[in-house]
């Protein structure tokens, strides 16, 4: 896992060059609060577990300069499982993922915030799985697609750092475990604060009008 990160760094880092394309690089911290659902086969059920916390992490590369519409590609750790409530006992599902996240990013500036929503796939690679329910008797997909949807603030800032706040919505596209009697699909918020440093010393307009004689 570090050498992967520490791949994924130096690539986004090699990209700084290119400032016409890429706008700005930056990292998140957050918490995530994540449940599964659970679907039967036979009989055909579906049964909701509880929410587990932990925490996520992200690199991330802001790209194109246009003032409303952005591509954010990210690589991010996240942990994900849920907590399964029987009569005789409680049982703890825990995974942690590596994700490659893409989203659309639309935004507006406004004088001291720039309000933004996001969307797009993310694929997820499974680092680990701690699986306590008795059902669970199998690895989890090595690979899957979720979905994310959010949005966020960010503060109007005059230096090339810029801070913000977000919070995406991410259930899973496809069953995260699949298996002949059992498939699983996560599903999580994600709350997170993050800085990105912006190239080339570009400033936001604002929305400021520009006097002319």
């Amino acid at each position: 896992m570090k050498k992967l990160l520490l791949f994924s760094i130096t690539l986004l880092i090699t990209y700084q060059g290119h400032a016409q394309f890429i706008n700005s690089l930056g990292l998140t911290v957050g918490a995530t609060a994540a449940n599964q659902r659970f679907m039967l086969r036979e009989p055909a059920s579906t049964s909701r577990k509880g929410y587990v916390f932990g925490p996520n992490a992200s690199i991330f590369l802001e790209m194109m300069q246009h003032d409303n519409v952005r591509w954010v590609t990210e690589i991010q750790y996240n942990t994900k499982g849920s907590t399964d409530k029987r009569e005789s006992a409680s049982y703890a599902n825990s995974l942690q993922y590596l994700s490659w996240n893409n989203y659309l990013k639309f935004r507006y500036e406004m004088y001291s915030i720039i309000p933004y929503v996001m969307v797009g796939p993310r694929l997820d690679y499974t680092l680990s799985q701690a699986s306590g329910s008795p059902e669970v008797t199998g690895s989890y997909l090595p690979l899957h697609l979720s979905l994310a949807a959010g949005g966020g603030l960010e503060l109007v800032s005059y230096t090339n750092f810029k801070f913000f706040v977000e919070a995406f919505y991410v259930p899973d596209l496809m069953p995260a475990y699949v298996d002949p009697a059992l498939h699983i699909k996560n599903k999580d918020i994600e709350l997170r604060i993050g800085v990105k440093y912006e190239f080339g010393g570009r400033k936001e307009s604002c929305n400021t009008p520009t006097y002319v004689e």
